[in-house]
């Protein structure tokens, strides 16, 4: 059994008029907030911790990044009981090309929408195990003694080519906005240990601080025992500080027993 304990925050930021980020947390969506909260992750458990950053006009963003965790929450929990691992990490794959087709359907259906698309990163639990999905370049992150790792691979034009000239938003890979799209999605159960931290995040967060910025807050929590919610708000606060030029959304999970 895993106890895990979490604190999430979604900030419109400081230029943009709406907020097109879109937080899943245990089938709650999210936006414009701030929770914190704990929960035991049991052999049944079925959990989600995704953060999903829209893009594609005022409000069409806003609209793929719901469509995108809405069509998770559904499919995840409407999963038959016993699947082994590689057929969960297939239907995953085969549940974005849907959603990846769905987002563009509505997007030829409803004109003032159309183009728009959504990154999609996080963590979910299907019987016991735990998986990582990747679409885009929102990230995750693991702390581990005292060691901030991304674990998701940016789909970006800066990341494929190695060129930093690239703007850091241009991206390859998306649901919605494209023909075509693919899920990162791995099995991670075996590699999450106790004190084990997650950071997930839009790039609202990484275009604004470096990973030594985020870590540096990070350090600074874990060293005057800041609480979970406390360090979300410093880290959001921080990207604010920064510029806030995006939407600013995080989570933070921390594992606190693993039995």
């Amino acid at each position: 059994m895993i106890t895990i304990s979490y604190a999430l925050r979604s900030d419109v930021g400081c230029v943009r008029t709406n907020n097109e980020d879109t937080i899943l947390l245990n089938r709650e969506f999210c936006q414009d907030e701030s929770r914190d909260g704990s929960f035991f992750m049991h052999n049944f458990t079925r959990f989600a911790a995704i953060v999903a950053d829209g893009m594609g006009g005022h409000e069409g963003g806003e609209f793929a990044s719901q469509l995108a965790v809405e069509s998770f929450d559904e499919f995840l929990n409407s999963l038959p009981d016993e699947l082994l691992s590689d057929k969960i990490v297939a239907a995953t794959k085969e549940w974005a090309q849907r959603a990846h087709e769905l987002i563009n359907r509505k997007g030829v259906e409803l004109p003032q929408f159309r183009g728009m698309g959504t990154t999609f990163v996080g963590l979910f639990s299907y019987d016991g195990r735990v998986f990582s999905i990747n679409i885009g370049d929102s990230r995750l992150y693991r702390h581990r003694n005292g060691i901030l790792k991304q674990i998701s691979e940016d789909h970006s034009m800066r990341n494929l080519t190695g060129d930093q000239s690239q703007q850091s938003n241009l991206i390859y890979n998306s649901l919605g906005a494209g023909e075509t799209v693919f899920a990162d999605v791995a099995d991670v159960t075996d590699r999450i240990l106790s004190d084990d931290h997650y950071l997930i995040c839009s790039d609202g967060i990484t275009d604004m601080l470096t990973d030594e910025q985020i870590d540096a807050v990070i350090d600074e929590a874990m060293q005057n025992n800041w609480s979970e919610k406390d360090l979300v708000e410093h880290l959001v606060d921080a990207a604010k500080v920064a510029g806030g030029k995006d939407n600013i959304s995080a989570i933070w999970l921390t594992v606190t027993d693993r039995a």
